[in-house]
C-alpha cells in the first residue's frame, strides 16, 4: 500500500511538474511571423539585400522572427506601401516616400535637387537626417532603415546639352521633382518605375530623371539613347524600410536589439549596393552605345540656379507649419559639402 501511495505521489509531481512548465515552453517556442513587401523585381539588386535582410533577422534570432519576402509589388502596390504597413496589410515595406507627397512634408526636401554627387551620399544624408531630427511624421510606423538611390538625372531619347534642349520635352518624374522638370522648361510626366519602360519606348514620354542603376535594373538603357550629368542639381529617391507599429511590440526586446543591430549594418550594405549598381548601370549604358554628357560648371550651374524656387516655397511651408524647414535644409546641404570627398 505504501509503495502505491508513493508511486502516485511520484506520478502526481510529474504532472503538476508538466503543467508548470507548459507556459515557459510555450513562450520559447513563440514565432513571430513577418512579411516583406517591397515593389523591386526579384532579380534587382535592390531586392536581394531586403531578401538577404529577412534572412539574416531569422538567422539572428534563431528563427523566432521569421520574415518572408514578398517582391515586384506582388503584395502591395509601391503607393500604397506605406499605408499597407500602418494598417497590417503588410508588416514591413520598402517604401518610396516620394510616391506619398504630403504624407512626410518635413522629410520631402531629401528628395530635392540638392546636387547628390554619388551613389552613396542619399543613404548616408537620410540616417543622419533621421538621427537628428526624429520627425513625428512617422510616429506611426517603426523605422527600420533609411536609403536612397544614387544621383538622379537626366536620360533622354535625344541628346540633352543644354537647358534649351530641354524645352517642351516630356520627361518621366515622380513626387517633388515634378514641380523641378516644370522649372527646367521640361513636361512632368508622373508615374511609378514600373511604368518608364513602356512609356518611354512608346513616346509617352521622351526620357526620365532617375538614377543610372535604373537603366540596367529596370533595362531603362534600352529605350534611353543619352544621359545628361547635372550633378549639381541631381536628386534622389529616399526610401525607408519601416514596419508595422503593433507587430514591433510583439516582438521581445532581446529580439527587437537583435534587429535594431541588422539595421544598422544594412545602412552601410544598403549604401554600397546603391554605389555599385549605379557605375553598372552607368556602364551597360555605354555598351549598348549610349552617349553621356557632361555639364560644364557654367551649364551645371544654371540648372541648379532653377531649383531655388522649391527651396524657398519649402522653408516658408514649413515655417507655416512651425516644422524646422530652414535648420533641415541647412543640415542637408552642410553634410553634402562636408561629406562630398
Amino acid at each position: 500500500m505504501k509503495k502505491l501511495s508513493l508511486v502516485l505521489c511520484c506520478v502526481l509531481v510529474a504532472v503538476w511538474a508538466f503543467h508548470v512548465s507548459m507556459p515557459s515552453v510555450g513562450a520559447q517556442e513563440k514565432v513571430v511571423n513577418l512579411r516583406f513587401s517591397t515593389f523591386f523585381p526579384p532579380s534587382h539588386e535592390n531586392a536581394k539585400i531586403t531578401d538577404a535582410w529577412c534572412k539574416e533577422v531569422e538567422k539572428r534570432t534563431n528563427g523566432k522572427v521569421r520574415v518572408r519576402h514578398y517582391t515586384g509589388a506582388t503584395l502591395t502596390a509601391p503607393a500604397q506601401t506605406y499605408d499597407s504597413v500602418v494598417q497590417g496589410v503588410c508588416d514591413v515595406g520598402n517604401i518610396v516616400l516620394g510616391y506619398t507627397m504630403g504624407k512626410f512634408p518635413l522629410t520631402e526636401v531629401l528628395d530635392y535637387p540638392l546636387g547628390y554627387p554619388n551613389g552613396t551620399m542619399s543613404t548616408h544624408l537620410s540616417n543622419a537626417y533621421f538621427a537628428k531630427f526624429h520627425p513625428k511624421e512617422f510616429d506611426e510606423v517603426k523605422v527600420m532603415y533609411f536609403h536612397g538611390q544614387g544621383p538622379g538625372i537626366l536620360h533622354t531619347r535625344k541628346p540633352v546639352a543644354k537647358l534649351e534642349d530641354l524645352q517642351g520635352m516630356k520627361i518621366r518624374t515622380f513626387g517633388s521633382n515634378a514641380e523641378f522638370m516644370r522649372l527646367l522648361g521640361g513636361i512632368p510626366v508622373a508615374m511609378p518605375m514600373g511604368d518608364a519602360y513602356d512609356a518611354i519606348s512608346k513616346g509617352v514620354a521622351d526620357g526620365a530623371m532617375l538614377a543610372y542603376e535604373a537603366l540596367e535594373g529596370w533595362k531603362l538603357g534600352e529605350v534611353i539613347k543619352s544621359s545628361t550629368e547635372n550633378y549639381a542639381s541631381a536628386y534622389t529617391a529616399t526610401f525607408i524600410i519601416a514596419m508595422n507599429k503593433n507587430k514591433w511590440n510583439s516582438i521581445p526586446p532581446d529580439m527587437q536589439k537583435i534587429i535594431e543591430q541588422i539595421n544598422q549594418e544594412w545602412i552601410e550594405r544598403q549604401a554600397k549596393v546603391w554605389a555599385a549598381i549605379d557605375e553598372s548601370g552607368r556602364k551597360y549604358s555605354l555598351a549598348r552605345g549610349n552617349k553621356i554628357i557632361k555639364l560644364s560648371a557654367e551649364e551645371n550651374a544654371r540648372w541648379s540656379a532653377k531649383a531655388q524656387p522649391l527651396f524657398d516655397r519649402y522653408v516658408k511651408n514649413m515655417q507655416a507649419r512651425g516644422l524646422p524647414g530652414q535648420d533641415v535644409l541647412k543640415f542637408c546641404r552642410d553634410y553634402i559639402k562636408t561629406h562630398s570627398n
